[in-house]
């Protein structure tokens, strides 16, 4: 749990009253239940876990909600007001008649009683907050009409820091890090105007396959340190965790067991965070029963059966007849992985025939292209260059 949600979780059990006069109670993590934000009064995935309801001393009720990346409140009303405090991410907040603001993690929101007001995550963020809120006559909340699209997407109206906000100062916030912009000027200035500025944003390919592509790099070459902001990134940005544990398992094959091994602490970090329901992340099973895939497994038993017969039956049946048929990742996902992960290796002669593959389950060579200069960044400008050579030759065949 992050220091901001202890903070936040304590600040609020104060509430309840005299230590002296009342017990103390304790609310375990493991007895709440995540319940989906209903249709009717908000937009996008949302999912609300109730904390606690009318403390002792105080009429106090209090909530996480979590909102995926463009999930949002509809408009309403708190009769005795709201607190919100940011525990994860970045958010919107509007209060009716002005301008949207953006919220981060620590940020604390106020609402006035009375006041018409939504809440929401950012387009391209998650965003969860603790949400305070009293009841006035009786009432807690009165929802009013959807937000819409065009008052959603609308400009966020810049910050400005106030001596009650306690915000951390502006630079801290841009993707490079006080690190990077204290140690190493010329490299925060790339990360934030090139990398994240430029490449990130460029639409030649999803947010959710620069993700895909990004965080088979990393597991590829071992780099787990940044693994775990990357995977939260690729989760905000539609990649299903089913999907990202699937990389997992693909990577074990053509990155070796113990780079997928070393990530799995990673996974578990970032799963816990945002309270994915593992079990649900069951062996996915193949599309067709595993068998030899007929196109490829003659070149196979040509190429090395004479010498190292079981790596040539271990080939056939467990990488192309069972692996590349699993449902957990979609074909030409497969195929953008192994080419990341390939790439990122500097195992270049090997690439041919997953492009090859890669252009019959419907990849482009342009969007291959702008996932091999995504990955400069990441695995090196050689690595790239030395790819986009191969795919220049092997795509124009």
């Amino acid at each position: 749990m992050s220091p901001f949600r202890v903070a936040a979780l304590a600040a609020t059990l104060a509430l309840a009253g005299s230590a002296s006069a009342q017990p103390l109670e304790i609310s375990r993590a493991e007895s709440r239940v995540s319940s989906p934000a209903p249709a009717q009064t908000f937009t996008g995935v949302a999912r609300i876990d109730r904390l606690f309801e009318q403390l002792h001393g105080t009429d106090a009720s209090g909530g996480l909600v979590a909102f995926e990346p463009g999930a949002r409140t509809a408009w309403h009303v708190h009769p005795g007001g709201q607190t919100l405090v940011i525990t994860a991410g970045t958010g919107h907040v509007q209060r009716w008649g002005e301008a949207v603001q953006e919220v981060r993690v620590g940020d604390v929101v106020r609402i006035p009683p009375g006041q018409k007001h939504w809440h929401g995550a950012a387009p391209r963020s998650a965003m969860t907050h603790l949400a305070i809120t009293e009841p006035r006559d009786g009432s807690v909340v009165q929802w009013l009409e959807q937000v819409s699209e065009e008052q959603y997407h609308s400009t966020p109206s810049p910050q400005v820091a106030t001596p009650a906000a306690s915000q951390p100062p502006p630079a801290a916030r841009r993707p490079s890090g006080e690190l990077q912009q204290r140690l190493a000027p010329g490299l925060a200035s790339l990360t934030d105007d090139v990398l994240y500025g430029d490449v990130w944003q460029r639409t030649a390919l999803s947010p959710r396959d620069r993700s895909l592509v990004t965080i088979a790099s990393l597991i590829a070459t071992g780099r787990t340190a940044q693994l775990a902001g990357h995977l939260t990134r690729g989760l905000e940005n539609g990649l299903l965790p089913r999907e990202t544990s699937g990389t997992l398992a693909h990577l074990a094959i053509y990155s070796g067991w113990p780079n997928a091994v070393s990530a799995l602490a990673v996974y578990e970090q970032v799963y816990a965070a945002r309270k994915v329901d593992v079990s649900g992340l069951v062996a996915a099973p193949s599309a067709q029963p595993a068998s030899r895939d007929a196109a490829r497994a003659p070149a196979v038993d040509a190429a090395v059966a004479a010498a190292a017969p079981k790596f040539a039956q271990l080939t056939n049946d467990v990488v192309l007849g069972d692996l590349w048929q699993r449902t957990d990742l979609a074909p030409r996902d497969r195929s953008l992985v192994t080419i990341a992960a390939l790439a990122s290796q500097g195992d270049h002669e090997q690439l041919a025939p997953y492009v090859r593959r890669a252009l019959d389950r419907g990849l482009t060579r342009d969007q291959i292209a702008e996932a091999l200069t995504h990955l400069a960044f990441y695995a090196g400008w050689g690595k790239a260059g030395q790819a986009l050579t191969i795919l220049s030759k092997t795509a124009d065949r």
